[in-house]
């Protein structure tokens, strides 16, 4: 009967107060970080019984609809996007102290483009999605996609509180307001409980994905190297993302033009790799 009540006080703390794990001094270091992927495998069981992985089901068919949707009722987003980015960064850039500070704005304004046309054109969430290029980024995405979902939490406990109120005094419309509020309250419960799962998941994996991404990054810089010296001159001279029509315009020889195509080609490849790996996942 003491056992039950343990495993229950200890699994509660997995899912709910993972940092509160204390991992055994006496231990050497392999053996306190095999410890320590050991206590995330069972919290990824946790959250598994929880329901995350027919959530996540549910959340990547959902991911499927809204860009198809977006794309036909929307084929122009990207371009309304990345007019939004800009007139927010020329608005940041007119409060700047420094050129440093401006350079950051910049940066960020390009990068923020760069990876939302990548989902664009994958159709693919980054908060869901490992990036085969830079796997370790996963964990920060995941992190922010709880902590949204967390603020959006309180404030559903929020609405549930005032609405449970309004239907004791018999006002109005109060019913429909608790369903709905009840509804947004499990969606972001379930949203918290996969991205723990996937947390989880992402922390048994770590040690693989940092290695997979020193070898691939090693790889990467040692092909196809007069293509992506054009790629990265036209753009740091033009400050932005450049067109498909923009980098053939950059060409100058025939080595960077076949260089090019072979790099397409390759990332045409990769990006099918990985789509075809995540409907594997998802069935």
């Amino acid at each position: 009967m003491m056992e039950g009540k343990r495993n229950r006080k200890e699994d509660l703390r997995l899912i709910f107060r993972f940092k509160s794990i204390t991992i055994p001094k006496d231990l050497t270091k392999e053996e306190q970080e095999k410890y320590l992927r050991e206590m995330y495998k069972r919290k990824k069981e946790l959250h598994e019984k929880l329901g995350a992985l027919t959530f996540r089901k549910i959340v990547l068919k959902l991911e499927k609809l809204k860009f198809k949707g977006m794309k036909k009722i929307i084929p122009n987003f990207m371009t309304y996007y990345e007019k939004i980015c800009d007139f927010n960064t020329k608005r940041k850039v007119r409060k700047a102290k420094s050129s440093e500070e401006v350079e950051g704005i910049e940066y960020h304004n390009k990068i923020a483009k760069l990876k939302t046309k990548k989902e664009w054109n994958k159709e693919e969430n980054r908060n869901y999605h490992i990036d085969a290029r830079h796997p370790v980024q996963l964990i920060n995405y995941l992190k922010w996609n709880k902590r949204v979902h967390q603020k959006g939490l309180k404030k559903d406990f929020l609405f549930l509180s005032l609405f449970t109120l309004g239907s004791c005094y018999s006002l109005p419309f109060m019913v429909p307001l608790l369903v709905v509020a009840g509804v947004s309250t499990l969606i972001d419960l379930e949203c918290i409980n996969l991205q723990e799962h996937s947390i989880a998941e992402y922390e048994i994996c770590k040690p693989l994905l940092i290695k997979k991404e020193k070898r691939d990054s090693l790889k990467r810089s040692q092909e196809y190297q007069e293509a992506k010296k054009i790629v990265g001159e036209a753009t740091l001279e033009n400050r932005k993302i450049l067109t498909v029509e923009e980098v053939v315009g950059s060409i100058k020889t025939k080595e960077q033009a076949v260089q090019l195509r072979e790099w397409a080609i390759s990332m045409q490849k990769r990006n099918q790799a990985q789509k075809d790996q995540n409907k594997i996942l998802v069935k």
